[in-house]
């Protein structure tokens, strides 16, 4: 890389055998905008967040390949409960912003590794039945979601409507 010394006569220095790694999020997103003049120093990269079909994906092969020793009740709902999961994120992303005051209410996909992070952590011998399942599913996403919300009334959405309505629509025979 080739850089002019600060100061005095702008001597050209270069410097080898550095590597500068770097991220940034959009200008949209609250942060200052950054000086064309560095980015033009750096390869920039632009990463899209992945649909939902590829999320769910993702998250249903993981699950899917824990599950491959559990009942087949619990193997027939694996999908389900990727897709119950996204559903929840979604709809927790969209009700409950980022504010002033609830500045820590970012909620991305490492939301949704930490729910299945406790689903991964189940063994065939403590879950026999479906039903055990989906309730250490709604324990984690009370956990990782519901555990951060700060207002009686955000935790009453989340934990009280949404994540219920979430358990009757998709496991309504449990």
């Amino acid at each position: 890389m080739l850089l002019y010394q600060r100061g005095g006569d702008l001597e050209l220095r270069e410097i080898v055998e550095t590597q500068f790694v770097s991220c940034i999020t959009p200008a949209a997103s609250g942060g200052n905008r950054v000086d064309p003049r560095v980015i033009s120093l750096f390869s920039v990269f632009n990463i899209t967040f992945p649909s939902r079909e590829t999320t769910e994906k993702i998250y249903f092969k993981i699950l899917d390949r824990h599950c491959e020793e559990f009942s087949d009740d619990i193997k027939a709902i694996t999908q389900k409960i990727t897709t119950a999961s996204i559903n929840l994120y979604l709809t927790i992303s969209e009700k409950l912003p980022r504010t002033p005051l609830k500045f820590h209410y970012i909620f991305n996909l490492r939301d949704i590794s930490r729910v299945y992070e406790g689903l991964l952590l189940s063994t065939v011998d403590k879950f026999t039945q479906k039903e055990q399942f989906v309730r250490l599913w709604r324990n984690e996403c009370m956990r990782v979601f519901c555990d951060r919300l700060i207002d009686s009334t955000d935790k009453e959405l989340i934990g009280d409507n949404v994540i219920p309505d979430l358990v009757r629509e998709f496991f309504r025979d449990v």
